[in-house]
Order: C-alpha cells, then sequence, then structure tokens
C-alpha cells in the first residue's frame, strides 16, 4: 500500500519526464523523437538520432572539402608536427597517442570504434567505445560563460535548425588535434551540422574555424553506419593497447 502510494505521487509529479523516458528508450528505432520542453510547456518533435553508429569509413585524417589554407603559424606548427611525428616524439604533439588521452573535438569523431549517441531533456550524450570516452553537447539554449581553462573536448553547445544538429565547439585545448597531424589553437571553433541522411546513416559536416593557424574555415563531411543494437560495450582501455602507437586510435 505504502509502494502504491509513493509510485502514484512519482507518476503525478514526473509526468513529462516519464512520457520522455519512455519514448526515447522504447522508440529510439523512429525517425523522429517527442522531447517535453517545460520551458515552453508543450511537445516538440526532434530527429532521432539514438542508436549505435560506427564511421562509414575509418580515416584517421580529416578528409577536406574545401582547400585548407594556412597563415605562417599554422605553417609553422604543421611542420613541427610532422618533424615530431617522423622522429615518433609522439608525446611532444600528440598525447592521444602517447597518453591516451582524450582526441579532443573533432577528432573523437574520427574513432574507428562504434558509439551510441542519447537524446535526453536538454542534453545529446555521445557514449563513445573507445576508451570510454563520453562527449555530450547542452541544448539548453541558455548563455555559456567562456571556461576558466580549455578542456580536452572544449565546450559544446547546440540547436535543431529543421533536421540538422546544430553543435558548436569551443575552448578546445591546443594541446589536442584535429586529426591526426593537424594543429589547432585555443582560439579553434568547430561547427558541426549532424542530420539522418536516411535511417541508417549519420551525417556529420565538420567546419573548422581557427584564425590563428588557417587563412580561412575548412572542414569535412564523416559518414556513420548504423550498427545493431547492444545494451553495453565491452571494456576498451586505451592503455592496455599503447602497445604501438597506430593502436591507440585503431578499431577492433
Amino acid at each position: 500500500m505504502i509502494l502504491t502510494c509513493i509510485m502514484q505521487r512519482v507518476f503525478r509529479t514526473n509526468i513529462p519526464a516519464i512520457h520522455n523516458w519512455f519514448v526515447t528508450t522504447g522508440m529510439a528505432g523512429m525517425a523522429l523523437l517527442t522531447i517535453y520542453t517545460p520551458a515552453h510547456g508543450q511537445a516538440t518533435t526532434i530527429p532521432n538520432f539514438e542508436g549505435v553508429w560506427k564511421i562509414a569509413k575509418p580515416s584517421n585524417s580529416l578528409e577536406a572539402s574545401t582547400p585548407v589554407v594556412l597563415t605562417a603559424e599554422g605553417r609553422k606548427a604543421l611542420a613541427e608536427n610532422k618533424r615530431l611525428r617522423s622522429q615518433h616524439k609522439y608525446d611532444d604533439y600528440d598525447i592521444t597517442i602517447s597518453r591516451c588521452s582524450s582526441p579532443g573535438v573533432p577528432r573523437l569523431m574520427l574513432t574507428p570504434m562504434r558509439f551510441r549517441i542519447w537524446q535526453r531533456l536538454g542534453v545529446v550524450t555521445f557514449d563513445f567505445e573507445w576508451n570510454r570516452a563520453l562527449r555530450q553537447i547542452d541544448m539548453r539554449g541558455r548563455p555559456t560563460e567562456p571556461l576558466l581553462a580549455p578542456q580536452m573536448t572544449g565546450q559544446t553547445t547546440g540547436r535543431w535548425e529543421g533536421d540538422a544538429l546544430v553543435a558548436e565547439t569551443v575552448d578546445v585545448s591546443d594541446r589536442t588535434l584535429i586529426d591526426d597531424i593537424m594543429p589547432h589553437s585555443s582560439d579553434m571553433r568547430v561547427t558541426e551540422r549532424i542530420r539522418l541522411v536516411d535511417a541508417d546513416t549519420l551525417e556529420d559536416r565538420i567546419t573548422i574555424d581557427d584564425p590563428v593557424y588557417y587563412a580561412k574555415p575548412w572542414g569535412g563531411v564523416v559518414t556513420y553506419t548504423r550498427q545493431p543494437a547492444t545494451p553495453f560495450f565491452p571494456e576498451h582501455v586505451c592503455l592496455d593497447r599503447r602497445d604501438t602507437a597506430a593502436r591507440a586510435m585503431r578499431g577492433k
């Protein structure tokens, strides 16, 4: 009897949250997702990206769809990275390989392993199989303050524009790389337009805007394919695979 009364109270006071839970967990295969937004007092229909995904064409590099024009500082930084790589001094320029540190944004989106997308109230979460990495996009639409210090994955805010999730990332530590070689400054802004091409294909259009290292914005397109649903990923610890530099970001 006591338990029944408690459950009745929970359902009466948390109907929007419970409704959202049932919709997002029970209808992940649907193309659209219904989210209750208390700030507006109504339900909003948005694209549903939930599920397990994997990059369609694994690549260590972000293949540019527009010309990459470096500034003098950018050419200097890239030349130094190439010099260090030729000498296998990864700890001096790529701490993802040498220390299994977070790849940062956008490099994390190039991981050859699977990731899961969750859409919940006010946040879109990318749960990566690689090293149990996590990335979150703040969808609340609230003003944000600059971070006291840049972080590996920076600070990402997002909004919906039609069928696309537009994510903007700033405050990314310059100790990360754009891919396996291309440098960036702490002033970099990464803009992504993520959308469903079809029910089993996800597209991420990435634009790099970093006036310190690049004379004009550039970017590329990364495509992912839907994978079979699974309740969990097996444990993956990057440090356990760090016997060669090539394995730090290599898939199974």
